[in-house]
């Protein structure tokens, strides 16, 4: 909805984000001027919010075009004559990102002549508890709320208020809402049901009002998303979209703005070029996830090895050994606690702190020196 969201690596799709069926038709241009169906209007009539009511009575009427997105055609929707738009169906840009499954997400604003009001929607993000992340690599990776890890964006799973006033007031709107203020606290959206997605964890669908100010105009504000869990390891939104316009214009451009929203639809030959991508990506996320399973697993078995290797020498060190290896027949011997260890190979051993480079023995050829093993060193496997 704003264009002041940051940007950073952690994008997905909207993949399923397909509101209530407004009858439109396919007309564009003057075939598509409309007045606000009774549709729209009995939806503003049944809000129970703390925020007016749309006013009912009002017989100004509103001039409707059927917009198409203009990046890939991935959507249409009803727009009022004059209006701006900007974005999209963006690229996200991020073509490595193991978690956006299709390189692709919306970015997209509606705006009136005079930009005083405006909806549209927000860019989707993936989302995982910092506190995965340090169980898995057991504590060694230590992030923070707001870093971003392998595509995903670090933060516990919130509830619809939370992101809002996180995610939404905190990042996507930037600077552009002044002193946001929630108003009601959250608002169930039954309707947004039959879009949160099969076999999910836990999931919310929803909406808040609230009221801030827009370069010091006195504003009004709805904020609708479906959040959702996926095996506790990932948690996301189906969609985050909404409306402001300032509040002595409320009563109209709330009901105008609501019924554009819901004349949305997602293109079907755009659906499937996605569907297709999404399964490719899907791969892709696998094979990652695997080979990140994998690492890992890596790193638990050398924080055991090592662990077993400190032991290791603190016993040759309690108990005054060294442990050496022949160089020639890979043997290992433990052997009393000195700096230098020589052998015949013949079971007779020569130990010594300090090495001149000679050995007492007539037949000082025949004898090799042994390595002393460190199991802490770098060099050591």
């Amino acid at each position: 909805m704003n264009k002041g969201y940051r940007s950073i690596v952690g994008v997905g799709v909207l993949l399923l984000l397909l509101f209530l069926p407004v009858s439109c038709g396919n007309s564009s241009g003057d075939e598509s001027e409309s007045s606000l169906t009774t549709q729209a209007v009995q939806y503003a009539e049944n809000r129970n919010d703390e925020v007016p009511k749309p006013a009912t009575g009002s017989g100004k009427g509103y001039f409707l075009g059927l917009y198409r997105e203009t990046y890939q055609g991935a959507f249409t929707l009803l727009l009022p004559k004059g209006w701006k738009t900007e974005g999209g169906m963006v690229p996200s840009g991020v073509a490595w990102n193991v978690v956006d499954l299709v390189e692709n997400n919306i970015k997209f604003r509606a705006s009136s002549p005079d930009g005083k009001s405006f909806f549209g929607w927000y860019p989707r993000f993936y989302f995982q508890d910092p506190e995965i992340s340090r169980q898995s690599s057991m504590g060694m990776i230590q992030k923070q709320n707001g870093e971003v890890l392998n595509g995903t964006w670090l933060y516990p799973y919130m509830d619809i208020e939370t992101y809002v006033r996180t995610i939404v007031f905190g990042w996507f709107s930037g600077s552009e809402f002044q002193n946001p203020q929630i108003l009601g606290g959250v608002q169930q959206a039954p309707e947004l049901a039959p879009w949160i997605p099969k076999n999910v964890t836990r999931y919310q669908a929803g909406y808040v009002n609230f009221e801030t100010e827009i370069n010091g105009v006195p504003s009004y504000g709805r904020i609708y998303t479906i959040i959702y869990d996926i095996q506790n390891l990932l948690w996301t939104t189906v969609g985050t979209w909404g409306l402001v316009t300032p509040k002595t214009r409320w009563p109209e451009d709330e009901r105008l703005m609501e019924f554009c929203i819901r004349s949305f639809r997602l293109d079907p030959g755009w659906v499937e070029r996605a569907s297709r991508a999404q399964a490719q990506r899907g791969q892709q996320y696998n094979d990652v996830i695997r080979t990140m399973n994998g690492i890992d697993q890596e790193i638990q078995r050398n924080r055991a090895r090592t662990n077993s290797d400190i032991m290791h020498e603190n016993y040759k060190t309690l108990t005054g050994q060294i442990e050496t290896r022949d160089p020639s027949t890979g043997e290992v011997k433990y052997l009393p606690s000195y700096n230098n260890a020589y052998t015949d190979g013949q079971g007779n051993y020569f130990l010594r702190d300090y090495d001149d480079g000679t050995l007492p023995f007539d037949n000082a050829s025949q004898w090799r020196k042994l390595d002393v093993v460190n199991r802490l060193s770098r060099d050591f496997r």
